[in-house]
């Protein structure tokens, strides 16, 4: 903070701390120094890098300060909860972007960035790969994400268990696996061969159109609608559902 007899932000806020980041233009242009390893919420401690230094001069507190932290690890963990609640964010951004898009869902279990999930409407071949590039260009945050999922609307993008049935009856692997190479990544992603530059994968688990397939496509087993009514009339008068 530039003005240390600030009194009313220092009412404001619970902790205070007073300093500087010095510039050191011979160098980076910032005082630097090793930071880490840290536990991160990859669950994995990351490498030691360089980061600008802030040098505290003093620090202030309310009477009644609580500092507020998480606890951070392999998901799921506090981080990751919070990411649940950004994804509902998200929706309507991207909606307003690509209408096509149903629902969108970045999964805690991939860091809560490092894998989306994708439902859309389709309406013409090759649209899967089109949204794919769609949302890694969109916000910049998505560039970090590696692996993006693309299904149909048919497709509960929150339940694995259907994530998982549609890329092993809709996925041919060759055809549908897109691969790009030399692409921003996070540079905590170690599994990267250089830091901050890696390649993405994506995935296009919807139904294939004519263009996509020369094949017969399958089509999803379905209960006739009459039959549907009939049974659970009968399902509920033997009070079982």
């Amino acid at each position: 903070h530039p003005d240390p007899d600030a009194k009313q932000t220092e009412a404001n806020a619970r902790q205070l701390g007073y300093g500087a980041a010095l510039p050191q233009a011979a160098k980076t242009g910032w005082e630097m120094a090793p930071e880490g390893p840290f536990g991160d919420h990859t669950g994995y401690y990351n490498e030691q890098d360089w980061f600008p230094v802030f040098t505290v001069d003093r620090i202030t507190l309310r009477d009644d300060a609580i500092y507020h932290s998480t606890y951070t690890g392999k998901p799921p963990d506090e981080p990751a909860i919070l990411g649940l609640a950004l994804n509902e964010v998200f929706v309507p951004i991207l909606q307003r972007q690509f209408p096509e898009i149903s629902d969108f869902y970045l999964p805690a279990e991939g860091c809560s960035y490092r894998m989306a999930i994708v439902s859309i409407r389709k309406q013409y071949p090759g649209h899967a790969k089109r949204v794919m590039f769609g949302l890694w260009s969109f916000l910049r945050q998505f560039m970090y994400t590696k692996f993006i999922v693309v299904v149909d609307d048919d497709v509960d993008i929150r339940q694995w268990a259907e994530v998982i049935w549609a890329i092993t009856t809709r996925v041919d692997p060759s055809r549908d696996t897109l691969l790009v190479d030399n692409t921003p990544i996070d540079y905590l992603d170690f599994a990267s061969p250089v830091s901050g530059l890696g390649s993405k994968m994506g995935l296009d688990a919807t139904n294939k159109w004519p263009g996509e397939t020369s094949r017969e496509w399958g089509q999803t087993i379905s209960m006739d609608p009459t039959v549907h009514q009939k049974m659970a009339k009968v399902l509920s008068a033997l009070g079982i559902v």
